[in-house]
């Protein structure tokens, strides 16, 4: 079985020089991977260039600092964008409270989106940055507590962790996993149940190890697994099997 990378921006202009080629890569190293929207504009070219995808996947949605003009509108525009066969979740969304936006408009933008997810029954993927009890606070006093979804990125300790797992939710692991100094981190990978971790990229950020300070890319989703196979003493092939079906469950592919 090959790797998946459930969340990757190929479609950001540091791809522009040699995306049709790397694509190409992708189709025949990627089981599949999923493409992941940020703004408006983004998901509605994801919703257009999603075609050209053979192995991908997309998500339509706005990150919590993209929400300044977020309103009624964004929700219906986002809602001709569903029945594409191609869009298998809503997101990046959530909470970033690392940059000085307006927390009452990302709230609010959060809310609607996810409105629209346990409308149209389709998984979240949660972007959370120094953000996480504020996130799990509201998480767990609304109505949308049993929504199915990802928090991607995740760099909590294992306290945090528990209790986004206790909420049903699944965790995704990037290329931090690799730095020496995330001790913290891979000991949270190695005490949360198996058959809710997930593997990404969220490329072109985050690179492993080997790759600090370059672009990253999806191919190098395969140095997260190996990391995580390392520190929860698993083959290699079977994690790749384990997260494959983790994936199929959450996003209903």
């Amino acid at each position: 079985m090959k790797f998946i990378d459930t969340h990757c921006h190929v479609t950001l202009e540091n791809f522009d020089e040699d995306r049709e080629d790397l694509l190409k890569i992708m189709e025949e190293e990627l089981e599949f991977f999923i493409e992941v929207a940020i703004d408006m504009k983004s998901s509605e070219y994801l919703y257009q260039y999603s075609k050209n995808f053979k192995n991908g996947f997309i998500t339509v949605g706005v990150h919590p600092t993209e929400t300044e003009n977020f309103n009624y509108d964004s929700i219906e525009q986002l809602k001709l964008f569903l029945p594409c066969e191609k869009v298998i979740a809503i997101g990046e969304i959530g909470l970033d409270f690392h940059w000085d936006t307006d927390r009452n408009k990302q709230y609010k933008a959060l809310e609607m989106q996810l409105e629209l997810a346990k409308n149209y029954d389709i998984p979240v993927i949660f972007h959370v940055r120094d953000a996480y009890k504020e996130m799990y606070d509201f998480l767990n006093k609304s109505k949308f507590s049993d929504l199915k979804g990802v928090v991607h990125c995740f760099s909590g300790n294992y306290e945090i962790a528990k209790k986004f797992l206790n909420l049903g939710y699944y965790l995704g692991f990037d290329g931090p996993i690799t730095y020496p100094k995330n001790e913290e981190l891979r000991e949270t990978i190695k005490n949360i149940p198996i058959d809710r971790i997930l593997f990404e990229t969220d490329s072109p950020f985050l690179p492993p190890k080997p790759f600090r300070g370059k672009r990253n890319d999806p191919l190098k989703v395969s140095y997260v697994y190996e990391k995580a196979a390392d520190v929860l003493n698993i083959n290699i092939e079977e994690l790749k099997s384990i997260v494959f079906q983790n994936a199929k469950k959450l996003f209903d592919i």
